[in-house]
């Protein structure tokens, strides 16, 4: 588990928040380029690569940046997202967490029997369509889209229970595994920050921009997504080929503009153990960093403020 203080953040940030937001995007540039030199190595046992993380922790743009790579060392790629893999709404009715409220985090809402058919005939390079989810509607649909993995060409899989064996097992022996997570604490020297608050505070943004969802709906959240998270992500994580870390240590500094007057009130309303009024606290004491026009539009961070050439079109 890697750390930070928030002596050496903000001292980073008022020395040169450009430099700052460089180096640190360097530094996961060089991650993501090893673990696709390792997929190129491994290519013709290994067609698919499956990535898996909990909510927020990047996934999307993480996968997308990894299949801009292979693509340029003469790998078509093509990715795809668990999310379209939903079974319709009727089939998870109850389908529920501990207080009975709806369980969105559990595996069994998977439409499982059609990811490892489909996953099964692209390894082998077969026509597949792919479905689409209407959320919307929560029905699974027909989207019209169809591939086939040519020889040479691979597939990548993102989301939250690719690693689960119950839910990617038909492709356990021909596929790489990636787990990928905030795996950073901040520390003031006394408290430390856990990483789900992190990848709290992403969600806090991506919710309200991109979900319709308020602050205090996702605070709501909080204890349900923790729950899955314990129960149908982390105990997979040991299976992963590669893990990265999607922590990049300028963001906070960045989210603190558009998080400081949401978090307030729910940091006064929520109990001390669920870490908001911690989060809140920490979030005080960062040097305010305003200037989006230095994060690249392919950062993991453009995921959750927006601007992101990669996840919106």
């Amino acid at each position: 588990m890697n750390e930070w203080s928030l002596a050496d953040i903000n001292h980073q940030i008022a020395a040169s928040a450009e430099s700052f937001i460089i180096d640190c995007e360097a530094g996961y540039d060089k991650m993501i380029r090893d673990v696709a030199d390792k997929i190129c190595r491994r290519a013709s046992d290994n067609p698919i690569t499956l990535i898996a993380g909990p909510s927020a922790s990047g996934k999307t743009t993480t996968a997308h940046r990894i299949e801009q790579i292979l693509d340029a060392c003469g790998f078509e790629t093509h990715t795809l997202s668990m999310d379209n893999y939903f079974a319709d709404g009727t089939r998870n009715i109850n389908i529920v967490d501990q207080n009975g409220n709806p369980d969105y985090e559990s595996p069994l809402r998977l439409d499982m029997d059609l990811l490892n058919t489909q996953l099964q005939q692209l390894a082998r390079g077969e026509r597949v369509e792919l479905p689409r989810f209407d959320f919307t509607a929560q029905k699974q649909c027909r989207s019209g889209k169809i591939i086939q993995r040519k020889k040479g060409e691979l597939i990548l899989m993102e989301g939250i229970h690719a690693l689960n064996p119950d839910v990617t097992a038909g492709v356990k022996d021909c596929a790489n595994k990636i787990y990928l997570s905030v795996r950073t604490r901040i520390t003031d020297g006394t408290q430390r920050l856990h990483p789900s608050l992190i990848r709290f505070a992403r969600r806090l943004l991506r919710d309200s921009r991109c979900r319709g969802r308020s602050p205090e709906e996702s605070a709501k959240m909080l204890s349900s997504v923790s729950r899955g998270e314990n129960l149908y992500i982390m105990p997979y994580k040991h299976l992963a080929d590669f893990e990265l870390d999607t922590f990049l240590p300028y963001e906070l500094a960045f989210y603190r503009p558009f998080l400081m007057d949401i978090l307030k009130p729910l940091a006064e309303a929520a109990p001390a153990d669920s870490g908001i009024p911690l989060l809140y606290d920490f979030m005080q004491r960062l040097s305010n960093a305003e200037d989006h026009d230095w994060i690249p539009d392919i950062s993991v961070i453009r995921e959750f403020i927006g601007g992101s050439a990669i996840t919106e079109e």
